[in-house]
């Protein structure tokens, strides 16, 4: 564990007063719907929260108004819609991105995950950090070329999550918990390329077929909801640390993608037993 601390903390850039806004980091929501207004928000808060400097939000036109009240620190665009053109003004965020977060919020509108479809296509061409969660690995159980064997790419599901993606590569004949949970995460991630998983659960799991790696820190008793999205939020904070990483001095021997998905669970198991302890089970 204390290397694996040890290895996390080296994706963490140092502060100086010579860097500009926005060089600390900078991450994209994708998600954010009629229904579900507060997981985009927890993701993104997240993002801020763990140290970057910028966060955006691309969301539908009727979660935006709600996100912008949420916090004056996000930027949102309500870009998630049936236009045309949807496709080309989301292309052009992100290249002020430096991490990707699709799915928390997201819902299942049929024309919004045929234009997350094309927004990963556009991230993947760019080789940005990618984290899905949500409604993004249903749509990603539908359809595994979305991010099969892509080697930016973290996923972070719940059991259910899960056990739907290991029906997806044919791991299971039919969903069933009780035999997903015995599945490793580092078959699944194989299925998929040797894409990155962050099993979460009880003990989360995270694996890219080759090496794997256990979080068995206690965390807070209470399940509420909106943790799998400060999850997904805290990872592609890690991941944006990475691409900054990545144009300078980057010796670590871990995947990236692993330490961006343990520094995240870590992170946030920790958060939740101080936040506990603290508030208690208010």
């Amino acid at each position: 564990m204390a290397e694996l601390v040890a290895a996390i903390r080296q994706a963490i850039p140092a502060l100086s007063k010579d860097l500009h806004k926005g060089q600390y980091g900078k991450v994209a929501i994708i998600g954010g719907s009629l229904e579900y207004t507060g997981a985009p928000y927890y993701a993104a808060i997240s993002a801020l929260k763990t140290g970057v400097d910028l966060c955006h939000v691309i969301c539908t036109v009727e979660a935006a108004i709600p996100i912008k009240c949420y916090s004056p620190e996000l930027i949102v665009h309500p870009l998630l819609t049936p236009a045309p053109d949807a496709i080309d003004r989301i292309a052009a965020v992100l290249p002020r991105i430096d991490a990707v977060v699709v799915g928390p919020g997201l819902g299942r509108e049929p024309f919004v995950l045929d234009l997350v479809k094309q927004v990963v296509g556009v991230a993947k061409a760019r080789a940005l950090p990618i984290v899905l969660d949500g409604d993004a690995l249903y749509l990603l159980s539908t359809d595994l070329t979305l991010i099969a064997g892509y080697s930016h790419a973290v996923l972070t599901p719940n059991i259910v999550e899960y056990g739907r993606l290991c029906v997806a590569t044919g791991l299971l004949k039919e969903l069933n918990l009780v035999l997903a949970a015995l599945i490793p995460p580092s078959q699944l991630s194989q299925k998929l390329g040797h894409v990155a998983i962050l099993r979460k659960g009880e003990v989360d799991m995270a694996s890219d077929g080759v090496s794997t790696f256990t979080n068995t820190l206690d965390g807070s008793p209470r399940r509420c909801g909106g943790q799998g999205d400060v999850v997904a939020g805290t990872v592609g904070a890690f991941l944006a640390w990475h691409r900054i990483a990545c144009h300078g001095d980057e010796t670590s021997r871990m995947n990236p993608m692993l330490r961006a998905a343990m520094g995240g669970a870590l992170l946030t198991r920790q958060s939740s037993v101080l936040a506990f302890a603290k508030k208690g089970g208010a």
